[in-house]
């Protein structure tokens, strides 16, 4: 496989999703035994756009007790229109409050961001490329297989095939025929 797609070719797009992840932490504090789902929102949408820079302006959470070992979970959109999935469960009560943690557990991003990475990978090799399609949403998952379609300035189609190589976009792709491999990062 050829690897012509850097890290940071992607990186603006799907940063949030190598740094998430792997999970945050967050201290919530309440006047009685449960937070509302807009509470619990509205703490991991200022955490998201913290450490990721990137705002998440859709997120629908469940409410949650303050129990240790309650779990709850989050689905929303970032601003890079990227899917999210969050799970987050209560590790710490007080007298006011609780401390939770909280990871994204799945993400779906747009083929775009594949196509348009692949697309520079591609022309920094020499290849000028009239079209990139790949496939409409992308799960974002080490190892996933996702098969995209390259058109030249001749009108000449070849198939690319993309290996995830990370949650941060990664990836390694081969053209179909060509015995070379390439790197690259739809981050």
């Amino acid at each position: 496989m050829r690897s012509g797609l850097t890290s940071a070719a992607l990186l603006p797009a799907l940063l949030a999703l190598g740094l998430l992840l792997g999970g945050c932490s967050a201290e919530f504090s309440v006047g009685d035994s449960e937070a509302s789902g807009e509470e619990i929102a509205e703490e991991i949408q200022g955490g998201y756009a913290d450490r990721t820079e990137i705002e998440l302006p859709r997120l629908t959470c469940e409410g949650v007790e303050a129990e240790v070992g309650a779990r709850f979970s989050c689905s929303g959109r970032n601003a890079r229109s990227v899917q999210l999935e969050i799970a987050g469960k209560v590790t710490d009560t007080e007298s006011d409050g609780f401390d939770y943690n909280w990871r994204v557990v799945e993400a779906v991003a747009p083929g775009v961001l594949y196509e348009r990475a692949l697309r520079r990978s591609l022309e920094a090799e020499g290849v000028v490329i009239a079209e990139v399609r790949c496939p409409v949403e992308v799960e974002v998952e080490t190892g996933t297989t996702v098969h995209c379609e390259a058109t030249d300035k001749n009108d000449s189609s070849r198939g690319v095939t993309l290996k995830l190589t990370d949650l941060d976009g990664g990836f390694d792709y081969a053209v179909d025929g060509a015995p070379s491999s390439q790197a690259g990062s739809a981050s």
